[in-house]
């Protein structure tokens, strides 16, 4: 079984028919440098690597914030070719890069040990409008390939994926707003979906809303990018209000 970033012993995924597709019509080329005949590189991969920083957000926030790398430079341009330039491609590389970042944050004892309690991982949503205009939930995919990569790793533990917020309204795009104003603009709009929302759950992890509500476990935002925070606040203090306690947010990146 071969050995993923920080050590994680990981079980082989084989790349996608839609993967394979998109290298033939579009020239492939490493999303953060350009290199061509490659997806992801090495180099550019170290970005995301290492130990997760930990985000000051100007919104307020009672749990920790942490993001692999600052928005800058090759992670910052692999977020962005993900999520709005047709690289659909980057979710497994950037969902294994999550995983590797809670594997670190538990070593350094942040979180606890997989053994110890289910991980539950909340995709921050995005908006109806949000999700047409690219053609897929870009934080869902991620979040769907890093529950698959710690429930696959050895030794592993019980994963849930939780779709437990939406957004309701119209929201303004947040790019170019100030902290005040994507406050103001997700004020209300976030929130909790129905109690018969399914959750992704593998063996041991509660595969229910009533089940996660009875089990003690270890709850992560994860967002894409984390900028003033409105969006984590919104999404921790919806989850609160319904009894659920998170332990903290992770992003792919902080600006």
């Amino acid at each position: 079984m071969p050995t993923g970033t920080g050590g994680r012993r990981q079980r082989p995924r084989e790349p996608g028919w839609a993967a394979a597709l998109v290298d033939l019509v579009v020239p492939l080329e490493c999303a953060g440098c350009g290199r061509a005949r490659e997806r992801w590189c090495g180099r550019c991969a170290l970005t995301l690597a290492g130990v997760p920083l930990h985000v000051r957000t100007r919104a307020d926030l009672r749990v920790p914030v942490w993001a692999l790398a600052r928005h800058t430079g090759p992670a910052a341009r692999a977020v962005s070719a993900y999520k709005d330039r047709g690289r659909p491609d980057l979710a497994s590389p950037i969902g294994a890069a999550l995983a590797a970042g809670i594997d670190a944050l538990r070593a350094a004892g942040e979180l606890p040990e997989a053994s110890e309690r289910p991980t539950v991982l909340v995709p921050a949503p995005a908006s109806a409008r949000a999700r047409r205009r690219r053609g897929f939930d870009h934080v869902r995919e991620v979040v769907d390939v890093l529950a698959a990569e710690l429930a696959g790793s050895v030794p592993g533990g019980a994963v849930a994926v939780a779709p437990v917020l939406e957004v309701r309204g119209r929201v303004r795009d947040a790019a170019g707003l100030d902290a005040r104003a994507r406050t103001d603009n997700l004020s209300g709009r976030i929130r909790r979906r129905p109690e018969g929302t399914p959750l992704r759950a593998s063996p041991g992890a509660p595969s229910t809303v009533a089940a996660l509500l009875a089990t003690p476990s270890t709850i992560l935002v994860v967002d894409d990018v984390v900028t003033t925070g409105a969006t984590a606040a919104a999404c921790v203090g919806v989850l609160g209000e319904g009894g659920l306690r998170v332990d903290g947010v992770l992003g792919v990146t902080a600006a």
